[in-house]
C-alpha cells in the first residue's frame, strides 16, 4: 500500500510539471506573436509611408510635386473606393490653402518652379482617429504641405 501511494504522489508531480511546461509554452508563444506583429505593423507603415516621404525635401521640381501628387489622388480614389478614409486618406495643403476632398488639384503646380514639400503641421484638419495632423492613429501620413519657394 505504501508504495502505491508513493507511486499516485509522483504520477501527480510529474502531471503537475507537464501542465507548468505547457503553460510557459502557451505564454511564450503569445509574447512572441505580439512582438513580432508589431514588427509587422512597422514594416507595414513604413512600406505606407515611404512613397510619399521620398518627395520630401526643400528645393524640389515641379515635375516631382506633380509625381507626388499623382501618387496621393491614387491613395486617395483606393481609400475612397474601400471606404476607408479614415487611417488612409492624405490631404494636401497647397501653399496654404487645404484640400477638402480626396483629390489634389495638381494644376497650381508649375513644372519650372521648386517647392518645399513636408508633412504638416498646422491645425487644418481635425478628427478622432488621428494623432494631431500629422498622421493617422494607424501610423500613416495624413496630411502634407507643398509651399512654392521664391524665385
Amino acid at each position: 500500500m505504501e508504495n502505491a501511494s508513493k507511486a499516485l504522489i509522483i504520477a501527480g508531480a510529474i502531471l503537475i510539471s507537464i501542465l507548468i511546461v505547457g503553460l510557459g509554452v502557451i505564454i511564450y508563444n503569445n509574447v512572441s506573436g505580439i512582438a513580432s506583429s508589431s514588427n509587422l505593423d512597422e514594416q507595414a507603415i513604413s512600406a505606407h509611408n515611404q512613397p510619399f516621404e521620398s518627395y520630401f525635401g526643400d528645393h524640389i521640381s515641379g515635375t516631382n510635386v506633380k509625381a507626388l501628387l499623382s501618387k496621393v489622388n491614387a491613395n486617395n480614389r483606393t481609400a475612397e473606393a474601400n471606404d476607408e478614409k479614415i487611417g488612409n486618406l492624405i490631404y494636401v495643403s497647397i501653399d496654404g490653402t487645404p484640400t477638402t476632398t480626396g483629390t489634389v488639384d495638381a494644376s497650381k503646380i508649375k513644372t519650372g518652379r521648386t517647392y518645399t514639400v513636408k508633412l504638416s503641421d498646422g491645425g487644418k484638419y481635425s478628427d478622432t482617429e488621428s494623432y494631431g495632423d500629422t498622421f493617422w492613429a494607424n501610423g500613416y501620413i495624413k496630411s502634407i504641405t507643398i509651399t512654392v519657394n521664391d524665385k
